[in-house]
Order: structure tokens, then C-alpha cells, then sequence
């Protein structure tokens, strides 16, 4: 029973986590205001956010297919969107989307690509991913300061943590290519560790096998920094999932017939949303992407329809990347058994 626990416990928190913010919403907002709502969403711009969400899935797996041709490595495409799959649905399932990254490393070993080469591609993805959204939230917010402060109700500041620690991560990435002792002895001390309680069998081959993955890793980001112009290739392609992801909330507002609200300032808040929540320690920040929402766009929905339209932004930005990601995910499984 503990095992079964275990294993599905950031499922079964997620099922009553959104479980929890329907009953909220339902408790403090008429079902039929959300209802009527609902009908009068356009079906247009509807389809357009799910085309949005679509297109930043595609483009994910072509980025990955673009760092692996650098390196040699060409799957198929549908090994490539069982990888964004993969990374998709552990990344919904995992507190601050931890696990996305280490599930496609293991997707991409199964598809014969070496783990330091796997590793390095997602960990190139991540920072391109990052530097593309924190740099378009900055600019964005510089350029509409006084609207934003106007919908942020004080919450700046979360804002700007999130800025910090999201550009924390992209430091400690790129701390690892130059060649570092304490990460060395680090290992040592680890593997020193791991033989003591009987672990490993062989800790000096296991540590030379680790150090040497450490430096294939290493290779692989320099001989990408290398080329500047590959580089400015995948800062686009990523710049370009920022902009179909969060494309997205812009075709729900025209669905919801909101024409009073620039887009560029919509496209703000929503930017500004996720760098403020993408780091909580939640799957899928649930809960707080929810609430979140409330806040920041509650000068750009109506009272009437802001329950509905955070419903249907949760759908699209979550919920349709966890489908998309899990039947991916095992469709890719299936055709690898059939070859």
C-alpha cells in the first residue's frame, strides 16, 4: 500500500489539488454564469489556443531533432515526439517539473542516443527555454510597467523572485561545463559512500565511468557554444515555444470576445504568471497557478467570466500538455516494440 503511494502520490495530489480549486471556484461563482460563458466562447480563437499548444509541442521535438543532427543522432519522429511526450508528462507530474528532463535522458538512452549527449540536449533545451521566456517577460514588463503594476495588485515582488531563482537555475547549469575539483571530489566522496554500505562493487571503475560521462557532457555543450550560429538557432526555436505557448491566453481572451485589453499587455500577465509560479515546488504549481491567475488577470476579465476563463487556460496550458504528452509518450513505446 505504501509503494502504491509512493509511486502515484504527485498523481493523486494533483487529481485533489484541482479537485480542491473546482470545488472553490464552484463554491463562489454561479454555475451558470460559467456555463453561459462557456457557450459563448468563439470557436475560432478556441481552436486557435489548442493549435498554439499544438505548434509548442511540435517545435519542442524539433528542437531536440535539431541538437542531436548536431551531434549526429537522427530519430524518427515519432521517437522525437515520444520524447517531448515524455518530457511533457513527468514534467506535469513532478514538484517545479523536476522529472521532464531525467525521463527524456532515459527515452533518449532507449533510442540509442548516449546519456551524456542526452543530457546535454535537455539541459541546452532548459536553458534556451529559460533564457527565451525570462528575457520576453523582462522586456515585455519594462515596456508595459505602469499596466502591469496596475494588474499586479502588489505582487511584484513574487515577480521578481521568480526572475532570481529561475535565472539561479540557468547559472547552475552552465557551472557545470568548466571543469570543476569540487564537483570531482563531490563524486568521490559520493561513491566513497555508495561502496561503504556495499552499493557498489567497484567504486574506482564507477567513479572513472561517471567522471568520464561528466566530461562527454562537458564536450558536447562547448562544441555547441562553439557555433554561434547552431546557438542562435536554438535560443529562436525556443524563443519561438515561448511564443506559441503563451500565444495561447491571447486567442482565449478574443475567444471570450474580450476586445478592450491590448494583447501585448495580456501576453505580459501570462509571462509574468509563469515565471512567478514555474519555480514552486508543486506538479504542475497546482494551486497556485490557479490562484495566480485570479489575481493577475482580474483586471482583463470580467467578474462573470474570469472562473470560466482560468478554467479553460488550465486546460489548455496544463491539462492538454498532460494528454498530449501521455499518448505521445506511449505511442512512441509502442512503435519502438514494433521495430
Amino acid at each position: 500500500m505504501k509503494e502504491k503511494l509512493k509511486k502515484h502520490g504527485w498523481t493523486i495530489y494533483i487529481t485533489v489539488a484541482s479537485a480542491a480549486v473546482l470545488i472553490i471556484v464552484f463554491a463562489n461563482t454561479d454555475i451558470r454564469s460559467i456555463g453561459s460563458a462557456f457557450k459563448q466562447l468563439r470557436p475560432v480563437p478556441t481552436a486557435g489556443a489548442g493549435l498554439c499548444i499544438a505548434a509548442y509541442f511540435c517545435l519542442r521535438a524539433v528542437t531536440t531533432d535539431y541538437y542531436l543532427r548536431l551531434h549526429g543522432y537522427r530519430l524518427s519522429m515519432r521517437e522525437l515526439l515520444g520524447v517531448t511526450g515524455t518530457g511533457e508528462f513527468y514534467s506535469a507530474v513532478t514538484p517545479s517539473a523536476s522529472g521532464g528532463q531525467p525521463a527524456q535522458v532515459v527515452r533518449l538512452v532507449r533510442c540509442g542516443v548516449p546519456a551524456s549527449v542526452g543530457t546535454a540536449c535537455m539541459s541546452i533545451k532548459f536553458v534556451g527555454f529559460q533564457l527565451a521566456y525570462l528575457a520576453l517577460g523582462a522586456v515585455l514588463w519594462l515596456g508595459q510597467w505602469d499596466e502591469v503594476a496596475a494588474h499586479l495588485y502588489g505582487f511584484r515582488w513574487l515577480v521578481g523572485l521568480g526572475f532570481l531563482l529561475n535565472l539561479g537555475l540557468v547559472g547552475l547549469v552552465l557551472l557545470t561545463i568548466p571543469r570543476s575539483r569540487l564537483l570531482e571530489r563531490l563524486s568521490g566522496f559520493a561513491v566513497g559512500v555508495l561502496a561503504r554500505i556495499h552499493v557498489l562493487r567497484d567504486p574506482e571503475k564507477a567513479l572513472s565511468r561517471f567522471l568520464g560521462a561528466v566530461q562527454e557532457y562537458r564536450d558536447a555543450l562547448r562544441q555547441l557554444f562553439s557555433r554561434p550560429r547552431s546557438a542562435a538557432v536554438l535560443l529562436l526555436l525556443s524563443l519561438a515555444e515561448a511564443l506559441c505557448y503563451f500565444g495561447m491566453p491571447v486567442m482565449l481572451c478574443h475567444a471570450f470576445g474580450l476586445t478592450g485589453t491590448a494583447d501585448i499587455l495580456v501576453l505580459t500577465l501570462h509571462v509574468l504568471l509563469f515565471v512567478a509560479s514555474a519555480f514552486l515546488p508543486l506538479p504542475g504549481a497546482a494551486g497556485a497557478s490557479e490562484s495566480g491567475f485570479c489575481i493577475f488577470l482580474a483586471g482583463v476579465y470580467p467578474a462573470d467570466d474570469i472562473a470560466a476563463a482560468m478554467l479553460c487556460w488550465r486546460f489548455f496550458s496544463y491539462y492538454l500538455l498532460l494528454l498530449l504528452g501521455f499518448a505521445a509518450m506511449t505511442a512512441g513505446k509502442r512503435g519502438k516494440k514494433e521495430v
